[in-house]
């Protein structure tokens, strides 16, 4: 049997979860120079920004293999502050 027990796992996760951050990382900095509306480089560059710290957070801190109640424990608390400064942001946009 080749398979490895739960939690073990080779180097081999962290070079390809690197090179998705490069590539993730270079294309933040594609839309920054391809001049695109302001509000579609900032929905681009929190999408990629989000995109970065999902891999960050499922590997690097190795929520991939833990129960789905640690995730969450982990991932509510950051929807609702994303949520947070969303709406703080658009209050104070508002023109009066």
């Amino acid at each position: 049997m080749s398979e490895q027990p739960h939690g073990q796992h080779g180097y081999g996760v962290y070079g390809v979860t690197w090179f998705w951050l490069l590539v993730v990382t270079v294309a933040e900095i594609g839309v920054t120079l391809l001049h695109v509306p302001r509000g579609l480089l900032i929905f681009s560059l929190v999408a990629l920004a989000l995109v970065k710290a999902a891999l960050i957070m499922a590997y690097f801190m190795h929520l991939r293999w833990e129960r789905p109640v640690v995730a969450t424990l982990f991932s509510v608390p950051i929807g609702v502050l994303l949520l947070a400064l969303f709406v703080a942001l658009a209050l104070d946009a508002q023109v009066f």
